[in-house]
C-alpha cells in the first residue's frame, strides 16, 4: 500500500473551517495515511472539532509567512522518511472534483521526482503550489532540507511566490529532480489563446501564451475536461468570479464528483 502524508494549508479570515477546506479534507482523507490541517488563522471550537474527526493532526499557528512556513512548522515535526509521497495543498482550490485515488496512482507510476497539477513559465518554470508531491527520494535529499531551512515567515505575497513557489521547483530542478504535471503545458499553435488581461483600470482579451499565465483560472474548464481535480476557490466566490463558466458547466463534466451544494454550508 502506497503511504502518503498531506499536509494542507489554510487561512479563514471568519476564524472557521471554510465548507470547501472540509470537503477538501474529506475527499483526501481515503488516500492518505496521515492527514495534516495548519490553519494560519484560529478555529472556533466547531471547526476545531470537525478537523480534528476528518485529520489525525490540526495545527494552529500565527498568520505569518503564507502557506510555505505552515507547511515548513509541519514538515519539521512529522516524521517523513516513513512515507512514499509527502503532499504539500491548500485552501485555495475547490475539490478534489474527481476521486483523487486513481489520479494519484496513475501519476506515481510514471515514478516522477515531483509532480503537481499544472507547470506555468508565468515569471519562471514552475509547479503551482497549491498541490505538490513529492517522492520519497526528494524528501530524503539535502535540496529538500536546505530549502526548507531557508523558508521565512514573508509578509509580502509577491515575495514568497517569486522565493518560494517559483524557487521551490526552480531549487528541485537545479538538484537534478524531474518535475512532471499532470497537465502537459500546450505546444506552439495551440498555446496561443484569447487571454484576459487586466490593464488600464478594464479587462482586455489579447493573444497569449496561456503556459505564460494562471492557466489553472483563465482556462479552468479545459484543465477540467482534461482531468484536473481543482478549481481555484477564487472562481467561485472571490476576485476571479467574472472568469469563471459557472457551476453548471463544470458539473457537466463527465466523471465531476463533487457536493457543490455543500459550498454553500
Amino acid at each position: 500500500m502506497t503511504r502518503r502524508l498531506a499536509i494542507l494549508a489554510q487561512f479563514d479570515p471568519n476564524g472557521g473551517l471554510p465548507a470547501h477546506v472540509r470537503l477538501h479534507l474529506e475527499g483526501l482523507r481515503p488516500v492518505v495515511e496521515r492527514l495534516v490541517l495548519v490553519s494560519n488563522s484560529p478555529l472556533d471550537p466547531a471547526s476545531l472539532a470537525t478537523a480534528e474527526t476528518i485529520c489525525d493532526r490540526v495545527l494552529v499557528r500565527a498568520n505569518s509567512g503564507w502557506d510555505f512556513a505552515a507547511w515548513r512548522d509541519v514538515l519539521a515535526t512529522e516524521t517523513t522518511d516513513r512515507f512514499d509521497w509527502v503532499i504539500l495543498t491548500n485552501s485555495s482550490v475547490v475539490g478534489p472534483l474527481f476521486p483523487p485515488g486513481p489520479i494519484f496512482e496513475t501519476m506515481e507510476s510514471r515514478v516522477p521526482d515531483l509532480w503537481g497539477m499544472v507547470m506555468s513559465r508565468n515569471k519562471g518554470l514552475h509547479l503551482q503550489s497549491y498541490f505538490l508531491s513529492a517522492s520519497a527520494r526528494v524528501v530524503a535529499s539535502s535540496a529538500w532540507q536546505e530549502f526548507w531551512d531557508t523558508v521565512r515567515d514573508y509578509d509580502d505575497k509577491t515575495q514568497v511566490i517569486r522565493s518560494y513557489e517559483i524557487g521551490f521547483s526552480q531549487a528541485m530542478m537545479a538538484a537534478g529532480f524531474d518535475l512532471v504535471p499532470m497537465i502537459a503545458p500546450l505546444r506552439f499553435p495551440e498555446n496561443l489563446r484569447w487571454v484576459n488581461i487586466e490593464r488600464l483600470k478594464g479587462r482586455l482579451k489579447v493573444p497569449f501564451s496561456v503556459n505564460h499565465i494562471n492557466r489553472t483560472v483563465e482556462f479552468h474548464e479545459d484543465l477540467v475536461r482534461r482531468g484536473m481535480p481543482y478549481l481555484k476557490a477564487s472562481l467561485v466566490h472571490g476576485k476571479d468570479t467574472y472568469r469563471f463558466v459557472g457551476l453548471d458547466r463544470i458539473r457537466a463534466i463527465p466523471g465531476v464528483e463533487f457536493p457543490f451544494e455543500s459550498l454553500k454550508e
